[in-house]
């Protein structure tokens, strides 16, 4: 992978679940172009489709009409990836609490399992609100390319 390259994806996806698919399988092509790690991709693949996930019901509460922005981005041997929606965000707390162990009853009746599961994959979870007054969530990763180097 070239270091100093950028290459961006960008959608404006209605609030339905049928089209993390799509999401999905551009993580896919990318994660083949780029020679990603199998372990690194399903850990993306995971935490993007989560993050598009919570967007669709809880930022937009399932509202066709209401959009989900989501942008991918690989530069400078980093996964960027950002998803806004209209809802109200959650408190930036969960950023850094510490969650319940999986085998805690708790764990399952947690809300926000997705924001530990984020946390845990990717190297760095941000939220902001964006110019328009969008919550946005950012999930970025160091990419270790499998391309390899003289010996």
């Amino acid at each position: 992978m070239d270091n100093g390259s950028s290459e961006i994806l960008r959608w404006d996806l209605p609030s339905r679940f049928r089209w993390l698919g799509i999401i999905d399988a551009a993580l896919q092509e990318i994660g083949q172009e780029f020679e990603w790690a199998p372990e690194l991709l399903n850990q993306i693949s995971i935490a993007a489709i989560e993050a598009v996930s919570n967007a669709i019901e809880h930022g937009n509460r399932f509202d066709s009409e209401q959009r989900v922005r989501v942008e991918l981005r690989v530069e400078d041997g980093r996964f960027i990836f950002s998803v806004s929606d209209s809802g109200p965000g959650f408190n930036r707390s969960r950023l850094t609490t510490v969650p319940p162990a999986p085998d805690d009853p708790a764990f399952f009746g947690a809300r926000g399992r997705g924001i530990f599961i984020m946390r845990e994959i990717m190297d760095a979870v941000r939220t902001h609100k964006d110019d328009e007054g969008r919550f946005v969530i950012e999930l970025e990763k160091t990419l270790q390319s499998t391309e390899r180097t003289g010996d």
